[in-house]
């Protein structure tokens, strides 16, 4: 689950139609156990799949190396547990550090140190490996869901910005850190709860612009 989640997470982006196909592709080549597949190392099934801007070299150094981590650390979830000092921007930075001496190897993946990334796609992931409800899995317990940063996306942001929780110009760390104190103020435990609807039901289903108008009011799940 953790493989098939870590995976999911990296290549949420796009239009949602087009990343499940990709997926669904991807883990039927995988086979019946995923983690057995990148365990085993061959990556020849991988042959000629691409996802818009990754091609099948990138999707196999990324497999190399989730491989690289199962080997050394047993899953993904010990390996985070190892280098976690809550603080989970710094972790991804040292997980980095750990796997690739080249600069640039795999960035869209393993981002380098960049304070203005808002870590979108690693944040997911965090999320449905901490929560635990019908969406998020829950299989770590390492982690204190308070901690979760939200995957903020440009729909959050929009909305987060429509509602006065950020004042950012752009979708950036500082912006997540925004929304979620705001989001923490509602839920200091689990702040993390209205991610899905926020993103899902307002943004994506409800089509929000981030410019509040007079309808808003009759149509917003937030401002009813």
């Amino acid at each position: 689950m953790e493989v098939v989640g870590f995976l999911a997470s990296q290549f949420a982006y796009g239009r949602i139609e087009v990343m499940k196909r990709f997926l669904g592709n991807l883990f039927e080549r995988m086979g019946a156990s995923p983690a057995a597949f990148v365990k085993a190392g061959d990556w020849s099934a991988m042959d000629g799949l691409y996802y818009r801007f990754q091609k099948e070299e990138e999707i196999k150094g990324l497999l190399t190396a989730i491989s690289k981590i199962l080997n050394e650390y047993g899953s993904i979830g010990r390996m985070f547990e190892t280098l976690y000092e809550e603080d989970t921007r710094r972790t991804i930075w040292r997980l980095r550090e750990r796997l690739f001496r080249n600069d640039r190897d795999l960035i869209f993946f393993f981002p380098k140190p960049l304070k203005s990334n808002p870590l979108k796609r690693w944040n997911l992931f965090l999320r449905w490996m901490v929560r635990k409800d019908e969406i998020d899995r829950g299989l770590w317990d390492f982690m204190d869901t308070k901690d979760l940063m939200v995957p903020l996306d440009t729909h959050l942001f929009k909305i987060g910005t429509c509602l006065g929780w950020t004042k950012r110009k752009s979708p950036s760390w500082n912006a997540a850190l925004d929304i979620t104190k705001a989001l923490r103020s509602f839920c200091p435990e689990d702040p993390l709860k209205y991610d899905f609807l926020l993103c899902h039901k307002v943004g994506i289903s409800a089509g929000c612009t981030g410019r509040r108008k007079v309808e808003c009011g009759e149509k917003c799940i937030i401002l009813r």
